[in-house]
């Protein structure tokens, strides 16, 4: 049941609007200083009726803004107050109504703002995925306390100031705090400082990204905040300790992030302001260079060349032992940015594997010649030696006869398959896995806190039950084949699973056209492994598609379809709004949707094969052969 807030000076007017309101909302009615508010349930829509001077109002809204931010605020005005009313209640993107309203528009507007899905969107979701999985590349090796605090949910409005070098990850902590730790619904407004910045020039910034947004705050990201002007940084002190000038920003500022370098010199007036320092010195996070951490280096390469092959659809390549070696004696000026860009450069320049010392791609890109040391690159092997160290041979009993090495490694298709269920796998597990860590390290400090502990036990709750599916999911993958294949309906096995999803395609709205071979629909193959296989992806496929979106499914039976062989082709395709976005970002639905992983290790157990395709039409293929009777 819905809780609404109505707020009225006049007694009658707030009887009125209870009474108009209907069944189905919990109503807390009472005037705009009423103290009823104050310790009254947390609304889900808020009626505020407008009068006089609209002083009253304002004030309520200003005093309630933690309480109603996740609210719809619908404003009533009269006609002539309604400019006004707009121009008053800048941040709040509600509708107005006139006053008194007629009963089925106040009542649709209920009904339409209860019904708001507060979820994230796929888009949002798939970006944190992507941010999470960085920073755990990253920053995995380093313990940051004070990080752990930034992301506190009750230290979400504390300014935070982070230090370091170029390309240490600053840009990117500023952007992990923001999305796991800041103000839900909060816009993110970012301005890159430069050295002759004027105030203006730095307001239009900010300004330009306001405008943009309706949140009902915002959290502002002042990139390399050190170089602007001594004149405009005391100028952002002041903003960050009282507010902005009215009427600059259309969103409050709930929280202020600032990077910065960590080199200070006292008697430099460059840099950042020590009196600025002070102000954002709430939260500060120090993140060291790469030259202080070098045993993050392998590790770090390792894991980039996981991330570069994943999102280029190939199989791992690593580095061998040499290149790692010649990398981590680096100096790094450019730090981990600089680091990852020479993984990726020498990924994309060479198809070896393992990549040697002379694939490195350094100073530009440019590959050494063919035997040479990259420039800049210290020599790894030991100096040469004299003839008087030399061992002296040690003699065998006899002369075995040489080895010829055997390869072990399995086949490209299944080594393929292999490293994308992993990545699949860590993509699903790895953000669960971190918000259960970061709310377990704070929970001895706010054990006391009852609303935290409520928090901590639904998150932990939720991440488990995710964690308790992807393992569900890899069952289907480690059951032992049985051996005794059957002949499956391919198009009934379709329409039953199908109509396991009706309620969710009708509460959605989705089309699904469908056009099923049921002439020839049998495939050979074991019945609840396919089934099993069939049934994620189309989960899968139908979670991707927007609401009001299309899936189309089709089989059909060809003759000589696989190596020769007569197979049962089905497609799938869905419409994917994110998908071609996300692939121009290196993100594919192949590598990071558990789903299409463990379908695809199914249909392959079972002899068939299984391709992602992405169109320029915003539109995802799947493709699947199984084998059928001969």
């Amino acid at each position: 049941m819905a809780t609404v807030w109505i707020v009225h000076r006049e007694a009658r007017h707030r009887a009125m609007l209870a009474r108009m309101a209907g069944a189905g909302v919990r109503a807390v009615a009472g005037g705009p200083s009423d103290p009823v508010f104050d310790s009254a349930e947390a609304p889900d829509v808020v009626l505020l009726g407008l009068a006089g001077d609209f002083e009253a109002e304002l004030e309520f809204v200003h005093r309630h803004l933690r309480a109603t931010r996740q609210a719809t605020m619908v404003l009533l005005a009269g006609a002539a107050d309604r400019a006004e009313a707009r121009r008053l209640f800048d941040t709040v993107p509600g509708p107005i109504l006139r006053d008194p309203p007629r009963p089925d528009e106040l009542r649709r507007t209920l009904r339409q703002a209860v019904q708001r899905r507060r979820a994230d969107p796929l888009s949002r979701r798939r970006g944190r995925d992507a941010l999470a999985a960085r920073f755990a590349r990253w920053f995995a090796d380093l313990d940051l306390p004070e990080l752990l605090r930034a992301l506190d949910p009750q230290l979400t409005r504390v300014p935070l100031l982070i230090r370091g070098e170029p390309g240490t990850g600053r840009a990117l902590v500023a952007r992990y705090v923001y999305a796991f730790g800041g103000v839900e619904d909060a816009a993110f407004l970012h301005a890159v400082c430069e050295p002759e910045m004027r105030t203006s020039d730095l307001l239009q910034q900010l300004s330009a990204s306001s405008d943009a947004t309706f949140a009902p705050v915002a959290t502002i990201w002042l990139e390399d905040v050190d170089l602007l002007p001594p004149s405009v940084q005391r100028q952002v002190q002041d903003w960050i300790e009282f507010s902005p000038p009215e009427g600059a920003l259309r969103t409050p500022v709930s929280r202020w992030i600032a990077t910065a370098d960590d080199a200070y010199d006292p008697f430099d007036d460059s840099g950042l302001d020590p009196r600025l320092a002070q102000t954002l010195a709430g939260l500060e996070v120090r993140i060291p260079p790469l030259r202080e951490r070098p045993n993050a280096v392998e590790s770090f390469v390792a894991d980039t060349a996981l991330a570069w092959c994943n999102a280029q659809g190939q199989r791992l390549r690593r580095f061998d032992p040499e290149a790692l070696e010649a990398l981590t004696q680096m100096t790094w000026p450019g730090n981990l940015r600089e680091l990852e860009g020479v993984v990726a450069r020498t990924l994309a320049s060479s198809a070896s594997d393992p990549l040697r010392l002379a694939d490195l791609r350094l100073d530009g890109g440019e590959a050494p010649p063919s035997g040479e040391r990259p420039a800049g690159v210290p020599s790894t092997e030991p100096a040469p030696a004299t003839p008087a160290e030399l061992p002296a041979p040690v003699p065998r009993p006899f002369e075995e006869a040489p080895r010829t090495p055997v390869d072990v490694r399995p086949a490209p298709a299944a080594e393929d398959t292999w490293r994308r269920l992993v990545g699949a796998v860590a993509h699903e597990v790895r953000n669960p896995l971190v918000s259960i860590r970061t709310f377990a390290e704070l929970l001895p400090e706010r054990f006391e806190d009852e609303e935290f502990r409520r928090r901590f036990a639904d998150l932990v709750g939720s991440d488990v039950r995710r964690i308790e599916d992807v393992v569900t999911r890899l069952g289907e993958v480690s059951k032992p084949t049985e051996g005794r294949p059957e002949s499956v309906d391919m198009a009934g096995l379709l329409e039953t699973l199908l109509d396991e999803q009706r309620d969710r395609i009708q509460q959605r709205r989705l089309l699904v056209l469908k056009e099923l071979d049921r002439t020839q629909p049998f495939v050979v193959g074991e019945p609840d492994r396919i089934q099993a296989a069939f049934r994620g992806l189309l989960s899968k496929a139908l979670e991707f598609v927007p609401e009001r979106g299309d899936l189309y499914l089709a089989s059909k039976h060809h003759a000589s379809g696989l190596r020769g062989d007569p197979t049962v082709r089905v497609l799938v395709r869905f419409h994917h709004p994110q998908a071609e976005t996300d692939a121009a970002a290196g993100v594919h639905v192949s590598e990071t949707a558990l789903e299409f992983v463990v379908a695809e290790a199914i249909v392959r157990s079972q002899g068939g094969t299984l391709t992602v395709d992405t169109t320029d039409a915003q539109e995802s293929v799947v493709v699947v052969d199984l084998p059928a009777p001969r």
